[in-house]
């Protein structure tokens, strides 16, 4: 019979390759002609080999080139390796995720980067922004093409423009919640088979083929329920789950081997950030914070947290209460339907001021996409915050949540022998660049309250170098730092861009300051 060489059922380059080795070497005999059969001459059997007939088509000549060209490559131990390479390659690439594939890009991109700052720099210091650039863009470049989590990552370093040079805050503030989607067919299928239903229009009476919202490990789409109620049904990518192993142990590996090389306390955060990220890709969890979240806020009517519907909550598909508003980021929006944006920017930080301070559940990923406004229903004109995704939250203890508050309290008193205390009992080395992370600006005893002025680009310039010059030192012991500081920090962050972003209208030092009291009093004593 007649032998394919494309293999049926779209196998992809890596079957056909390994497929064809072999039949190249099946039509090179039949491009020669040559069978060995028995043939009956004269009533006696004689065993003979005789010449087929021809065939026009035979490419004989080609054919015998290309299996000699496959054994010679496969008959070493080199040229086994590289065909082995190629088909690990192809498979990861397209029925894998690329999940090992993303991974030797990101080793790649660290050694380039350990190159720049640990040689280059020493040797040509004249390159300093140069280097700077170039790094920059390598890992916006490989945060773009890795997706996924690899996206999180890179909202998170467009937050750190306090410490970090400029052309990070230049490339990674590019970088927003329109992260590549997925098709239809993919989410129906994952929607089908997570509530056990053969299409979702047998639990949808309407769902939006195409998404409203698109993360780094979720999609949303507008849907509506039988009885008409509108909902945001959320699908996680279906490459997240593979992914996520392999994305984790990278950054250990990273974090272990930056620590090492470049001497900086690192590692340390790694168990926290893992366990936290796994929680963020099970959407049962997401909707228990969000429960929780609803009741801390459910005395205060500035903020709003949407209903998610438990019994059509998943590991992967979650749907909430859909919510029409604006992202806090669209201030030519927010200001065209009248919004006063200093008190759009007071209710947030007033908001996660709360939830630090007081509550001690704190939203770790306060990011624009996930901060909305809206006009509060039965209330007028008075502007409403809708606070989304609740996938990344940090539960703090009471003993930390009180310690932290009398942090706060020590730097803006300025009490040195507190803030000493507090620090030593944290395992923290240098208790004045502790405080300057802590406040995003910098601290210096003895200059008057920091809570005062707004922070300047002189004092972000004076933060950096602080940053870079004593961070070795910043721990003594990382067993005793309190794992809480983690997300806390990431918090604080997010919350100072989200105001810098609306052009700094509220104090945020002096906010946070009066919550810490707050906290202090609702505990019961100082």
């Amino acid at each position: 019979g007649r032998v394919a060489l494309t293999p049926p059922g779209g196998e992809g380059f890596i079957a056909s390759f390994v497929r064809e080795g072999w039949v190249l070497v099946r039509l090179r005999d039949r491009g020669r002609g040559r069978e060995g059969r028995e043939v009956r001459a004269g009533g006696k059997s004689t065993a003979h080999t005789e010449r087929a007939p021809a065939n026009p088509k035979a490419k004989g000549p080609r054919v015998h080139l290309m299996a000699q060209f496959w054994r010679a490559v496969t008959r070493t131990w080199t040229g086994r390796t590289a065909v082995a390479a190629v088909c690990l390659h192809q498979y990861d690439t397209h029925f894998r995720y690329e999940r090992f594939n993303r991974n030797i890009r990101t080793v790649a991109a660290a050694a380039l980067t350990l190159v720049d700052y640990k040689y280059t720099l020493v040797q040509h210091p004249e390159m300093l922004d140069e280097l700077h650039e170039r790094v920059a863009k390598r890992w916006y470049d490989l945060c773009c093409r890795n997706a996924g989590l690899y996206i999180k990552l890179g909202q998170q370093i467009a937050t750190m423009n306090h410490v970090l040079p400029a052309p990070y805050l230049h490339y990674f503030s590019k970088l927003n919640d329109a992260a590549p989607a997925v098709g239809f067919d993919v989410v129906e299928g994952i929607v089908c088979k997570d509530y056990g239903v053969a299409s979702v229009g047998e639990v949808f009476s309407e769902f939006e083929r195409e998404p409203i919202a698109s993360a780094s490990i979720a999609q949303v789409h507008k849907a509506s329920l039988k009885d008409g109620t509108q909902v945001a049904v959320k699908v996680q990518k279906p490459e997240i789950a593979v992914q996520l192993p392999w994305d984790l142990a990278c950054f250990r590996l990273l974090l272990f081997s930056f620590e090492k090389i470049f001497d900086l306390p690192m590692y340390w955060s790694c168990d926290s950030v893992c366990e936290v990220l796994e929680q963020e890709t099970d959407f049962r969890c997401e909707a228990r914070n969000a429960e929780l979240a609803a009741e801390d806020f459910q005395d205060n009517p500035k903020i709003f947290v949407p209903k998610v519907y438990k019994g059509m909550t998943t590991k992967r598909v979650m749907a909430m209460e859909f919510v029409n508003a604006r992202s806090i980021a669209d201030l030519a929006g927010l200001r065209a339907e009248g919004f006063n944006v200093a008190e759009v920017a007071g209710i947030m930080v007033d908001a996660f001021s709360h939830q630090i301070f007081v509550s001690g559940f704190v939203h770790a990923d306060p990011h624009p996409g996930n901060i909305l406004v809206r006009r509060r229903p039965g209330g007028g004109r008075e502007a409403q915050v809708v606070v989304l995704d609740h996938g990344c939250y940090v539960s703090c203890s009471e003993a930390f949540r009180r310690e932290y508050c009398r942090l706060w309290r020590a730097m803006v008193l300025m009490d040195e022998r507190e803030l000493q205390r507090i620090c030593r009992a944290w395992g923290v080395g240098d208790s004045e660049l502790f405080a300057s992370m802590q406040l995003l600006k910098p601290y210096t005893p003895g200059k008057g309250g920091v809570h005062l002025n707004a922070t300047t680009r002189a004092d972000v310039l004076k933060l950096q170098l602080q940053a870079f010059e004593r961070v070795r030192g910043l721990l003594s012991d990382s067993e005793r730092v309190p794992r809480e500081l983690i997300l806390l920090g990431r918090n604080l962050n997010i919350v100072r861009a989200n105001n810098k972003g609306m052009g700094s209208p509220v104090n945020r030092v002096n906010n946070m300051a009066k919550y810490a009291s707050l906290g202090l009093a609702a505990g019961g004593g100082g």
